[in-house]
């Protein structure tokens, strides 16, 4: 059945939530170092725009969704909407859109919101844009850009980076980019890393380089994320971010050549690291 396919789809965009002001009970700031989900075996994103094409042969009719609200426990109403705003938002984005905003209850206002944003930024991300655009209130139009960056993403990362970066500053990391970022090395990680490079000097380059890096070395691979240390711009307390998460990972998994790596480094960004891994290690691996 259509819909069925759509919201498996749907789920997709759920897992790849970025960062940017919280929305109120729905959005949580992913860690910096948070492992990517389903890193190490990546779905292939076209499945969910499929899945959404296929759902706009459905005939769906604005009288069904609002009988099966008005019908459904307060508590389970997102439920409905996540079984039918995905075959609406395939026939009619607009008109979901602005079904959204009229909605009276906060919650499920922003609910409602969010899940067309995360859908149509699938299908069609310049319409979707066009839309958030004419949100009044200034933070809800700038979760609803994130979202619509995030829907993108899950068909095609490197779409839903380009959407997101004009929106940002070189200055001050913004974390919804490197969410992204981070998502899309789990695709293509030299195509996230050579555009990451390409980027402008500052906080939100090294947040990225970070990001990489510690992708790198969670996906099994520490030697190559000590090598992307070394040879990156990284300074300071950048340095000893980037430097940490490796070891971490890396001591997971080789403890004596974790530390071996930390001592051919300059002692002012890996002692600290050093000195934790070896307590965690124990006097055999100390010496």
């Amino acid at each position: 059945m259509a819909v069925a396919c759509v919201t498996a789809g749907f789920a997709i965009n759920v897992a790849m939530d970025g960062g940017g002001p919280p929305r109120v009970r729905m959005r949580a700031e992913a860690s910096p170092f948070e492992k990517p989900a389903g890193m190490a075996a990546p779905s292939p994103p076209h499945h969910t725009l499929a899945s959404l094409r296929r759902a706009a042969a459905s005939p769906l009719h604005i009288e069904d969704l609002e009988r099966e609200l008005t019908a459904a426990d307060p508590a389970k109403r997102d439920l409905v909407l996540q079984k039918l705003l995905p075959e609406w938002v395939a026939q009619n984005p607009e008109a979901a859109a602005r079904f959204a905003e009229l909605q009276t209850e906060p919650a499920l206002r922003e609910l409602a919101i969010r899940r067309v944003a995360l859908l149509w930024g699938a299908l069609d991300a310049e319409r979707a844009v066009n839309w958030a655009g004419s949100l009044p209130d200034a933070t809800e139009r700038d979760a609803t850009l994130i979202d619509i960056a995030n829907g993108l993403s899950s068909v095609d990362p490197a779409r839903g980076v380009e959407l997101r970066e004009p929106f940002t500053v070189s200055t001050q990391p913004d974390s919804a980019l490197s969410n992204l970022v981070q998502q899309w090395a789990g695709y293509d990680f030299d195509a996230a890393l050579t555009w990451t490079n390409a980027r402008a000097p500052g906080a939100q380059r090294d947040d990225l380089l970070q990001r990489l890096i510690y992708v790198r070395a969670a996906a099994g691979d520490p030697a190559a994320a000590a090598r992307l240390v070394t040879e990156s711009s990284l300074t300071g307390q950048a340095r000893t971010a980037a430097i940490a998460s490796v070891a971490q990972e890396w001591a997971r998994r080789d403890g004596n050549a974790a530390l071996e790596w930390l001592r051919s480094l300059d002692r002012g960004s890996s002692e600290g690291t050093i000195e934790e891994l070896s307590r965690a290690a124990g006097p055999e691996q100390t010496g």
